[in-house]
């Protein structure tokens, strides 16, 4: 009886055990558990440096001293000890023992990071222990939000980076901690994704006490770009003529983000209403899906307003990076003042999360130059030039004395702009005034044209006041430009650009005494002629009396 009561107690303490083991251990790759040793002793420290950039590489825990640059102040963090960590010592059927690092949670934080028991290495107590993989990749797949909650309602410790991007976590008792954000500055554009971090950390085949994790978060980083070329064509060099059509074309790039656009407005400005932009080209583009917006155009500004079908279609694809394309026609302006640079700019103004950001300026700068010429008359008559009477007329061609491509030019009181070159204006058509190839001097004896490109320039007197000369032959104007600089020439004897403007002077010369002198105002051979006919005649007059004295 005594013998049967032993067995018995005996079988039951058996049963007990195995039952205690059958919570403890858990199969691991058809291993058994053995051992359970938590880390408890002493305190660690946990370095965290937050850097503007985009996703990296996993860190190790090890300190990293080359490869980041831009490190961000003001990101406020919130770390929390959700768990132990432990070395598991496991057997496999073969009777091969292995140790590996686990983490142990309680119920409570299984259930946050969505952790199935099935999954555990171990179980002890209330406490499941689960391999640093299954732990992390559970986290990943949760929200941010769910965790950012949770340890704000948990009494976390709460650190801000400073100028150096440095937020230290200090006596920390070793466990398992979960960081996520609390508070991030307001340029940020990309989320801080909640991490894990034990503390001490197996770096290097080793326990370490001090561990350093990096972060990372991409500020604004939109960037505007500006191009200008020629109607039809791909490119275009900085010099244009006025008159002249050009497709504009600004791109913002936009990186992956996590925060929806609330507004998205594309300004694009030209000084002194350089430009006269027609509103029907306009175009805004996410690579070549149409975004719907509102065009405005004014006092020399165009704003390309996305509505909220646009912004929609925008935020819908913000998990990578996108293209954004505004393009429009639009014509070098011919009126105004003129000014020898044409400046435009670009800039993106959005809005996330209640804060309005604006970007850097993207410019486009074209160039265009100008003929300034004073007209004089050779006797300075006291009543002046008379308006309208003396005549110009501006070419491209010259071959062998035969002029052609004329630059077509209208008035604007201020001076006359190139409206075309080579487009000879309709005779008798009602545009004449407006634009035609001949420019008349002023009473003030000035002639401005506006608005040329670089070239050889063939400038051809074609009237002038009762009683002066015509010049006899075109002047020839070469303007240069490029890198380095612009240069002009007239009549081969080089003239200074001053603002873009080459000046020129021509006079005029008096007929005298009902003949048409030569331009240089000599008496040309007519002095030369007169005498010798003298000389002929006094010598038929000698021979003739000679002859009657015979």
């Amino acid at each position: 009886m005594k013998i049967k009561l032993t067995r018995w107690l005996l079988a039951a303490m058996l049963t007990l055990a195995l039952g205690e083991g059958m919570l403890f251990a858990r199969t691991l790759a058809s291993g058994t558990t053995m051992d359970v040793k938590e880390k408890n002793e002493g305190s660690g420290t946990l370095t965290v440096t937050v850097y503007q950039q985009g996703p990296g590489s996993s860190g190790t825990g090890a300190p990293i001293t080359n490869g980041m640059s831009a490190p961000m102040a003001g990101v406020s963090i919130n770390a929390l000890r959700i768990g132990s960590i432990a070395e598991v010592t496991t057997t496999d059927p073969s009777g091969a023992v292995s140790t590996q690092v686990a983490f142990g949670l309680d119920e409570a934080r299984c259930l946050l990071l969505g952790l199935a028991p099935a999954n555990a290495i171990a179980q002890k107590d209330n406490t499941y222990y689960y391999a640093p993989t299954v732990v992390q990749n559970a986290l990943s797949v949760q929200a941010s939000t769910t965790i950012e909650t949770y340890l704000a309602n948990n009494m976390p410790i709460q650190r801000t980076t400073q100028d150096n991007g440095v937020a230290s976590f200090e006596n920390l008792v070793p466990g398992l901690y979960l960081l996520a954000k609390y508070a991030l500055p307001a340029n940020a554009i990309t989320d801080l994704t909640p991490f894990l971090v034990s503390v001490p950390m197996y770096v290097e085949n080793q326990w370490k006490n001090n561990v350093y994790a990096y972060p990372k978060i991409r500020t604004d980083d939109i960037t505007v770009s500006k191009t200008v070329a020629e109607q039809g064509n791909s490119s275009s060099d900085s010099y244009i003529h006025t008159g002249q059509t050009l497709k504009y074309t600004v791109t913002a790039t936009i990186p992956a983000a996590t925060t929806d656009f609330s507004r998205f407005v594309v300004t694009d400005a030209n000084a002194d209403g350089t430009l006269n932009i027609d509103q029907s080209t306009v175009k805004a583009q996410l690579g070549s899906q149409l975004l719907e917006h509102t065009p405005k155009y004014e006092a020399g500004a165009l704003t390309i307003t996305l509505t909220e079908n646009g912004l929609a279609t925008l935020n819908g694809s913000l998990s990578q990076a996108q293209t954004l394309t505004v393009t429009y026609d639009a014509t070098a302006a011919t009126n105004g003042a003129f000014s020898n640079e044409l400046t435009n700019t670009a800039k993106v103004t959005y809005q996330r999360s209640g804060v309005t950001t604006t970007t850097a300026l993207a410019t486009v700068r074209l160039y265009t130059f100008g003929i300034r010429l004073t007209k004089t008359l050779s006797d300075n008559p006291a009543t002046g030039i008379s308006a309208d009477a003396i005549a110009f007329q501006l070419y491209r061609t010259n071959t062998s004395g035969t002029l052609s491509d004329p630059v077509c030019v209208k008035d604007d009181r201020s001076g006359y702009w190139v409206t075309a070159i080579s487009t000879p204006p309709t005779t008798g058509s009602s545009d004449d005034a407006a634009d035609a190839d001949t420019m008349f001097v002023g009473s003030n004896g000035n002639l401005s044209l506006y608005g040329l490109e670089p070239g050889t320039y063939y400038l051809k007197e074609t009237a002038t006041m009762s009683g002066y000369t015509l010049l006899a032959e075109p002047i020839t104007i070469v303007i240069l430009a490029d890198s380095n600089g612009s240069t002009a020439t007239v009549n081969g004897v080089s003239t200074e650009i001053v603002d873009g403007i080459v000046s020129l002077s021509v006079e005029n010369t008096k007929i005298s005494a009902g003949f048409l002198l030569p331009q240089t105002g000599g008496t040309g051979t007519l002095l030369a002629t007169a005498i010798g006919l003298g000389l002929l005649c006094a010598a038929v007059i000698l021979l003739v009396i000679y002859r009657k004295k015979s």
